[in-house]
């Protein structure tokens, strides 16, 4: 049964009527906060009129809680998305994950977290992402956030929304009615066979520690957390392999920290060719004699690459490092995504098929995979189709 309660004015007249529906109590007996919806009646009406709407009101709320239709109109949008980002916490979202929502969420409520969850409405997110598009919000460069970023505020929005609709909380999701910015598919960027034979050249005069870095990122197409996060017991010198089982991140609030892989496929193995294997056993000698100058000063923490301790590296070094390198030799621009890039490109335009490269790569679909690379495979294709012209070409000679 609804309970119905007067709202006055200061002077004593009822202005609107509050109505609770008990929603029971929780496992420890507490009872939850009632639903409650406001009604006011019009200004022309009759007491009898007001007395009969007022419960025909009460008994359609109530009929609304019974079956999950009624929405709670008094959490606020950031109240509601904290509660979300614990939900997620508590589900095991990754800590990466977990903080980059934090990051976005300290965007997002300062324009909308103070509305009432169940008010807002799709144009009140083109409005956010309208003042997110200003100059001014990027905080690195000082101009416009990229649609990209802002499509990751849209996301992040709209899941919160999502677990509220699932809640039954409220009716409908109002990002999905919302038009966030477009984002132009931009094509993966990789390295010329040139370019590659230019960075391998110039490797020969750097350190073998980044010489061996280098060249596995280029022969296995990990992640750079993935080859950060590589240790001497993944290794499997008898089977020329190496295990990727792990991700080395950091955050600023915990520091450097060991993680599982992106995703489940991402835990894969590797195949390395002989000339890989063997400049893994010169560089293995190296870090042994390393440790071994280091005495009791050193960490063993059986990471491949570390700082000259043995403590793990910060997987920011690796970045900075490749600027550097690519600037002193005069290169094209080197970060460690472009490595895996190239890996793709090079595998596609030698014939190998999107599963076999999408395995080798750890993406979690091979969609995933033929969506990154559509046009490396569309130039593969068209590099076949002028294989395959020649060879009719040569047998038609051949036979005339």
């Amino acid at each position: 049964m609804a309970n119905i309660r007067a709202r006055k004015n200061k002077s004593g007249k009822i202005i609107s009527y509050e109505i609770r529906v008990f929603k029971g109590r929780d496992s420890s007996g507490k009872q939850l906060q009632p639903y409650v919806m406001t009604w006011k009646p019009q200004p022309n009406m009759t007491d009898k009129q007001i007395e009969k709407e007022l419960n025909t009101q009460a008994v359609i709320f109530e009929q609304k809680c019974k079956h999950g239709l009624a929405v709670d109109t008094r959490q606020s949008f950031q109240q509601y998305a904290e509660y979300v980002i614990s939900l997620k916490e508590r589900n095991g979202v990754k800590h990466s994950t977990l903080t980059r929502y934090k990051d976005l969420l300290a965007r997002i409520t300062p324009i909308i977290g103070y509305l009432k969850l169940a008010d807002i409405r799709p144009a009140h997110l083109n409005k956010l992402y309208e003042e997110l598009s200003k100059p001014g919000q990027n905080k690195r460069t000082g101009g416009c956030l990229s649609n990209k970023t802002i499509l990751e505020y849209h996301r992040l929005i709209s899941s919160i929304f999502t677990q509220a609709e699932k809640e039954l909380i409220i009716p409908y999701n109002p990002a999905n009615r919302a038009t966030p910015p477009k984002v132009q598919h931009k094509e993966a960027a990789y390295f010329e066979i040139e370019d590659i034979e230019r960075i391998r050249d110039c490797l020969e005069k750097e350190p073998i520690k980044w010489k061996t870095l280098m060249h596995l990122f280029l022969i296995t197409g990990a992640r750079r957390g993935e080859i950060a996060g590589l240790k001497w017991k993944v290794v499997d010198w008898k089977h020329n392999q190496i295990h990727i089982c792990n991700n080395l991140l950091y955050s600023a609030d915990i520091g450097i920290y060991e993680t599982t892989t992106k995703n489940t496929t991402s835990d894969r193995y590797v195949k390395l060719p002989s000339e890989t294997m063997e400049l893994l056993k010169q560089y293995q000698k190296w870090y042994n004699n390393q440790k071994d100058e280091c005495g009791s000063w050193w960490k063993d923490t059986d990471y491949l690459f570390v700082q000259d301790n043995g403590s793990p590296m910060h997987p920011d070094s690796i970045t900075d490092y490749m600027t550097k390198f690519s600037k002193k030799y005069e290169l094209p621009h080197i970060h460690p995504h472009k490595f895996r890039h190239t890996m793709a490109s090079i595998l596609y335009f030698n014939g190998v098929d999107s599963i076999s490269i999408s395995k080798r790569l750890g993406h979690a679909k091979v969609s995933t995979t033929t969506d990154i690379y559509s046009h490396i495979i569309k130039k593969a294709d068209e590099k076949s189709a002028e294989c395959i012209a020649d060879a009719i070409l040569r047998i038609g000679k051949n036979g005339s």
